[in-house]
């Protein structure tokens, strides 16, 4: 083979892999950094972008670093916490995060390895500090929420300035050891039982309150009726008086026989006899005896 021939042969292998090596492919589930002599000269698709596709480098010279655009996790297993009265618990922690900056990132940290590696680190810290300041019952079933807050805020602080977004923070587990879960057990039931017995009292007294209030106005009540009712009767023994008076005024007579007719009404309701009119007269047994000569009559 001439030496031209090898010449243009290598020339075209060497043409195509730099033609190979100066185009790349950006994921939209990635994020690229291009690299010049160690230095970031450029930053595809990072968050808030959509700049995935096909790009272009020089070849030899730049580099392209690639790093995960989506949400990522991580355990963090049996992390050994003292709690405030320096009782042994056992926490396992799922950390949610992101890289948000990619330049920042590359720079402080690299590779995405390094990062797991100093989030354990952190969030390892981060739990301590915040457990350490609560009871077991209170980081078991009071507080966790505000605790998960509170760790995730203290992780955002520490892994701040190198790219990274922290999402979330969640406690997956806190687990006791046997001897002291008896313990904890016993003082969450005994702090329950005195809540118990707080709210029952309250209740009773407002019981006492709202019974109290119901007789009151049960007492007002009453004696309002009975005010009414002594005014309606009054008002109707005077109207009774009046039609009396103007009665005795037409017939008085015809009165004074009423009078004693309802009299001896009243006579045999009580089982008694009343003697009443002028002269002693026993009106009840004449009106007795002309109403059975009456009867006798008709009959």
């Amino acid at each position: 083979m001439k030496p031209f021939g090898v010449i243009g042969i290598v020339a075209v292998i060497a043409a195509l892999v730099a033609v190979l090596n100066s185009f790349f492919i950006v994921d939209q589930r990635q994020q690229s950094l291009v690299l010049q002599v160690g230095a970031a000269v450029e930053a595809y698709n990072e968050p808030g972008t959509d700049e995935a596709g096909l790009k272009f480098k020089i070849p030899f010279v730049q580099s392209v670093v690639t790093y995960d655009k989506r949400n990522l996790g991580l355990d963090v297993p049996d992390i050994e916490v003292f709690a405030s009265n320096q009782e042994q618990l056992i926490v396992d922690a799922f950390v949610r995060w992101r890289i948000s900056e990619p330049l920042a990132f590359y720079q402080r940290l690299g590779t995405q390895r390094e990062a797991q590696n100093q989030l354990l680190r952190f969030t390892d810290t981060a739990i301590r500090n915040a457990l350490g300041s609560q009871l077991p019952e209170e980081i078991i079933s009071g507080q966790r929420s505000e605790l998960m807050d509170e760790i995730r805020d203290n992780l955002s602080g520490s892994i701040a300035g190198r790219g990274i977004d922290i999402i979330d923070v969640r406690i997956k587990r806190v687990d006791l050891p046997p001897d002291v879960s008896q313990r904890v057990f016993d003082r969450m039931a005994a702090t329950r039982n005195q809540q118990a017995e707080q709210i029952r009292a309250e209740g009773d007294e407002r019981a006492k309150l709202v019974r109290a209030e119901a007789e009151r106005e049960r007492t007002v009540l009453l004696a309002e009726a009975r005010r009414e009712s002594e005014q309606i009767r009054g008002e109707g023994d005077a109207q009774r008086n009046e039609i009396y008076a103007q009665a005795y005024e037409q017939d008085r007579e015809f009165f004074r026989f009423q009078r004693a007719l309802i009299a001896c009404e009243q006579a045999f309701t009580q089982g008694t006899q009343l003697v009443v009119g002028p002269d002693n007269l026993g009106l009840c047994d004449e009106f007795i005896e002309q109403a059975r000569v009456n009867g006798t009559a008709r009959r």
